[in-house]
């Protein structure tokens, strides 16, 4: 048995690519589903949490933004509207990288004892997280309709596109920290503290057009501005990713190529460092 994982494991060295990602679609659904099902084990709401975390934290900030601070959404969109289309889309891209920080080194065990493309460790936590991102869509598309922002047709197109995007990024991100934190295991507490300063530096509680008014094109060497804005756009307005998409297409053209040097260049000291 042992022999034959170790065969398997050896035809899918190289990089990671889209034809390796198909041949072990099947080991990456389950290492997903068992994850999600850990995650929430012993809990009594379970899976609700995944959507009752994000409408409580839009709440908490409507209410102190829109109606506290009088901050305003452009086009007079209502600001919970406003907050969620961005909310929920960085919502996966956070989790994602937090949750995959360890996926090396809280498994040790199993990466040392079973021949598997390990890659699949940390693409769970993307895939899982993709997940959650999909089902939370049913209660924003129940909120745009409730006040009166119907979903259109540019959702058939623009939602694969965006989604497609948001999982290269995070691919190879995800591998990139994850072979990092093996060596320093000081890096996933790190990314605790970057990840919400990331939130706050990206047009997530207020709008792209007041950030760029200021610093101008500034504003795009944060990759995620533009997707978050690409989001946005999509869900409230109906419109599809523009030239504008550029910042995040190229950082994750990026970090693919960055996840994917990393990954391999370490993956042959994990047994030893772990």
């Amino acid at each position: 048995m042992a022999e034959a994982w170790a065969a398997s494991y050896r035809a899918l060295s190289g990089w990671l690519s889209l034809a390796q990602l198909a041949r072990t679609w099947d080991l990456l659904l389950l290492m997903s589903v068992r994850e999600v099902k850990l995650r929430y084990q012993g809990t009594i709401l379970g899976f609700l949490w995944t959507l009752a975390k994000p409408l409580l934290f839009a709440l908490v900030f409507s209410f102190a933004l829109s109606y506290v601070l009088r901050v305003q959404a452009p086009e007079g969109a209502p600001y919970v509207l406003f907050l969620l289309s961005a909310l929920f889309p960085w919502i996966w891209f956070q989790s994602s990288i937090q949750f995959s920080a360890a996926a090396f080194s809280n498994n040790a065990p199993l990466l040392k004892k079973v021949y598997f493309p390990r890659f699949v460790l940390p693409l769970s936590a993307v895939t899982s997280q993709l997940f959650h991102f999909v089902l939370s869509i049913p209660i924003l598309v129940l909120l745009l309709v409730i006040m009166d922002y119907i979903p259109g047709p540019a959702w058939l197109l623009g939602f694969p596109m965006l989604v497609a995007i948001q999982f290269l990024m995070l691919a190879g991100l995800v591998l990139l920290v994850a072979s990092f934190n093996v060596f320093l295991r000081d890096l996933e507490h790190l990314v605790e503290v970057l990840m919400t300063l990331w939130l706050y530096l990206t047009p997530i509680l207020y709008s792209l057009d007041a950030v760029e008014a200021r610093l101008g094109s500034v504003v795009y060497l944060n990759p995620m501005a533009s997707l978050i804005q690409a989001w946005r756009d999509l869900f409230l307005y109906d419109q599809l990713p523009g030239i504008e998409i550029w910042p995040a297409l190229a950082f994750a053209a990026i970090a693919l190529v960055a996840g994917n040097v990393a990954f391999r260049t370490l993956e042959g000291q994990f047994e030893v460092a772990l």
